[in-house]
């Protein structure tokens, strides 16, 4: 299976400090209003299942690799958000349809965040979030599309 890029000028990235199981039961989803170009990356590992009964090597999936990039500005609505991803806190993230509120949520991290200062414009800083890794109480659920 390709890699699915899902990326879309009604796509609505919303975050929420709270973590749930299943994910899209977090309480306090807030939109952050000025993200840009929000892309959610699906991709699929391959096994090789390759035996001696034919040359040709044979596949079968795996894994499902999901990440969500995005680029925000600093100003006062997302300076939570920020600490947080700098702080690489556990949250829920959610990249959601804004008309239909359908949409891919999880519990994760910023594993990648990259600041830019131009002159002339405000702070913006470049984002990278993955499922991250939780057990026990509370913890957060896998990634779900609803």
């Amino acid at each position: 299976m390709p890699d699915l890029n899902l990326v879309g000028y009604d796509a609505v990235l919303s975050w929420s400090a709270t973590v749930a199981d299943p994910a899209n039961t977090a309480a306090g989803l807030a939109a952050i209003d000025n993200a840009r170009d929000v892309n959610v990356t699906i991709s699929v590992d391959k096994v090789d299942m390759s035996d001696r009964a034919s040359r040709f090597k044979t596949y079968c999936p795996a894994m499902l690799e999901v990440e969500v990039t995005a680029e925000v500005t600093y100003n006062a609505t997302t300076k939570a958000f920020i600490q947080k991803c700098i702080d690489r806190d556990v949250m829920t993230i959610a990249v959601l349809d804004s008309a239909s509120g359908n949409g891919l949520y999880f519990t994760g991290q910023c594993f990648t965040a990259d600041l830019n200062a131009p002159l002339a414009d405000g702070m913006t800083i470049n984002l990278a979030f993955a499922p991250a890794k939780q057990s026990g109480s509370g913890a957060g659920g896998a990634p779900v599309w609803a």
